[in-house]
């Protein structure tokens, strides 16, 4: 009798520290899970939230939407920046024909302003040597219905020498000194700019008046190709 009463007395005291146990191991079997499958859990061992709740998402997911959107809008504003340009090219050399050879260089120092060097030699009917620089400022826009195509104004100046060729004259005439003018000139033509290549080609108009004592002059300008940079 007294054995069974220290058995119902143990009895219940065994069966608290037993559950008390059996909870522990719980926990700790709970926490290496959450760890080893990657979900984060506090230092008191109680889980973090894993989902995201409705409205939090929704408010991601309209602002991941609205970022999108913004994105492809800069996108197209850096696109029409770039094709937006009226010059079709920075820089560029060539040669020109019709009324003599000419060597060109020609650079936009700003969007639709350019200057224009130009070197001539014309020899006429073998008889005359003339060689001509110019320089000459130009206002180019694009024409809007022809890709690459670009009308252009302008003017400057220039200066140049002619002088008969001495061979063919009797001795006593043969000074070897020629005649030097200057004036001012104008331009007017149409440029083309190859899509994808580097080349323009171009056909203009050069007017000019001699300032002392030639007149007017309309042979001048030409036909002519550059390499593009």
């Amino acid at each position: 009798m007294k054995h069974l009463k220290t058995i119902l007395f143990f009895a219940p005291v065994l069966a608290i520290l037993n559950a008390n146990a059996q909870l522990k191991k719980q926990a700790i079997t709970g926490n290496v899970t959450s760890i080893s499958s990657g979900a984060p859990s506090n230092p008191l061992g109680t889980k973090v939230p894993e989902k995201i709740n409705t409205a939090d998402r929704d408010s991601l997911s309209v602002g991941a939407t609205n970022a999108d959107k913004k994105m492809p809008a800069a996108e197209a504003g850096l696109a029409s920046q770039s094709t937006n340009t009226e010059s079709p090219f920075k820089a560029a050399v060539g040669v020109k024909f019709l009324w003599g050879i000419s060597a060109t260089g020609k650079y936009f120092f700003k969007d639709k302003h350019a200057i224009e060097a130009i070197f001539r030699y014309r020899s006429l009917g073998g008889i005359v040597n003339d060689i001509t620089v110019t320089a000459l400022y130009q206002y180019q826009r694009p024409i809007a219905d022809v890709s690459g195509l670009y009308w252009m104004l302008g003017g400057g100046a220039y200066f140049g020498n002619s002088s008969i060729k001495n061979s063919i004259l009797p001795a006593e005439y043969r000074d070897g000194t020629g005649s030097f003018y200057f004036g001012i000139a104008g331009v007017a033509g149409l440029e083309y700019k190859f899509d994808g290549m580097p080349i323009a080609i171009s056909a203009d108009w050069m007017p000019a008046i001699n300032l002392n004592g030639g007149g007017f002059g309309s042979e001048n300008g030409g036909i002519g190709i550059k390499y593009t940079f």
